[in-house]
């Protein structure tokens, strides 16, 4: 899979890692009724009526900067993931990307999912796996997963794996908010699904977009966005952010750029027909 877009001079290219394995409906969005899906299945769902997320992740080129948001799952196989494996490098390659090209990783949040690239272990230590690369991480975010007992749970190794390290090795970077990149590239806080979770604001030469991270999951929360997933740590919160960042989208004409969103779909815009919001794919 290749896509990519320019927001002025910059450009946006999407990077797959992995498919996951297929969820019930009820499983990621538990409050929202079976049969409210009826309109959706064939657009939204697999043959077997579950919810399929690809693990896309998106490189930046602004002003001679090679930026990487977030890293995906990581080599593997992954036990939780049906023993399926990471394809981030070798996607990256096909683009034109080494490793070491990479001059920053930014992260949207600190889920499994978004930092399994982060480190790698050959030759039995810890080694950034971008190793030119300062990583950008959420300060509300590693507060929260760096506290003893969260650290120490199961569903954390990943943190302690794939995040610790980076404050060892001194290549993380603690961002709270707005954070400048590059001129043309900021982060901005969208608390809710994590707490520190951040999307990635684009302006160049009067164009705009936002790499949306997993305040949006799927095109059908821009038509509801009151469906929250089961991964929200705090719903209500995250239902604040990802309805001021659709009426920002609005605004501003702004294209989104969505990892999780299904293939050859994580580029669009929110469209209003009838005082109702819709995906549009460019």
């Amino acid at each position: 899979m290749q896509e990519r877009v320019s927001i002025g001079n910059v450009d946006v290219l999407a990077v797959l890692d992995m498919y996951p394995p297929g969820r019930a409906t009820s499983f990621f969005f538990p409050d929202v009724p079976e049969e409210s899906w009826d309109p959706y299945r064939d657009e939204q769902l697999n043959p077997e009526g579950e919810i399929v997320l690809p693990y896309c992740h998106f490189a930046i080129r602004s002003e001679g900067s090679t930026i990487l948001v977030d890293t995906g799952m990581g080599a593997g196989p992954h036990p939780t993931r049906g023993n399926r494996t990471g394809n981030l490098l070798n996607d990256l390659k096909s683009v034109g990307i080494s490793p070491e090209d990479v001059d920053v990783v930014v992260h949207t949040h600190l889920h499994a999912d978004h930092v399994g690239w982060n480190i790698n272990y050959e030759g039995g230590s810890a080694k950034p796996t971008f190793p030119m690369a300062k990583y950008l991480v959420p300060r509300a975010d590693w507060e929260h997963f760096s506290q003893p007992d969260i650290l120490s749970l199961p569903q954390n190794e990943h943190i302690r794996d794939h995040v610790v390290p980076l404050e060892n090795l001194g290549v993380m970077e603690l961002i709270d908010g707005w954070h400048n990149i590059t001129s043309e590239i900021s982060t901005i806080h969208t608390p809710g699904h994590t707490p520190g979770h951040q999307c990635v604001l684009i302006n160049s030469q009067g164009a705009c977009g936002a790499v949306v991270g997993d305040v949006i999951h799927m095109s059908v929360q821009i038509e509801h966005p009151n469906w929250c997933a089961v991964v929200d740590l705090d719903k209500a919160t995250g239902l604040k952010s990802r309805e001021d960042l659709l009426d920002l989208s609005e605004q501003e004409g702004m294209l989104i750029v969505a990892g999780h969103f299904k293939e050859d779909e994580h580029f669009g815009r929110v469209v209003r027909l009838h005082d109702r919001r819709y995906w549009q794919v460019v």
